[in-house]
């Protein structure tokens, strides 16, 4: 998964064309982009059997903590890409436009057996 990341990331730093000026606002930019360290491999996850000797109200706490720690991560790192995404000449923010709507996938979405329509089976 991470050396997947890493090579995401040299490719949009070669489709940018990333200039030395601008290596700074980048070098900030990945390692904004960086899973947070309580969401890597195990136990990013509470155990089933731990959660389930909650009670109702502990579990929707917990769930509620949750929430806003993921919450928290997404404005960080939507603060991070707006800081860069200012760096960036209007043809790299094309570049990163275009990347940022097709997201990881290269614009191909679904497919067979992905999602309610796709894939046999579905009635």
């Amino acid at each position: 998964m991470a050396e997947r990341r890493a090579q995401r990331m040299a490719d949009l730093k070669a489709q940018l064309k990333i200039t030395p000026a601008q290596e700074a606002a980048w070098t900030a930019y990945t390692g904004a982009m960086q899973p947070p360290a309580n969401m890597r491999g195990p136990g990013q996850r509470m155990d089933r059997a731990e959660f389930a000797q909650l009670s109702t109200p502990q579990r929707i706490d917990r769930m509620q903590q949750r929430a806003d720690e993921r919450h928290a991560q997404m404005k960080q790192r939507g603060d991070a890409v707006k800081t860069f995404y200012a760096q960036l000449t209007p043809e790299q923010q094309k570049i990163y436009d275009d990347r940022a709507m097709r997201g990881d996938k290269g614009g191909k979405r679904g497919g067979p057996g992905h999602g309610p329509r796709g894939g046999m089976g579905w009635r």
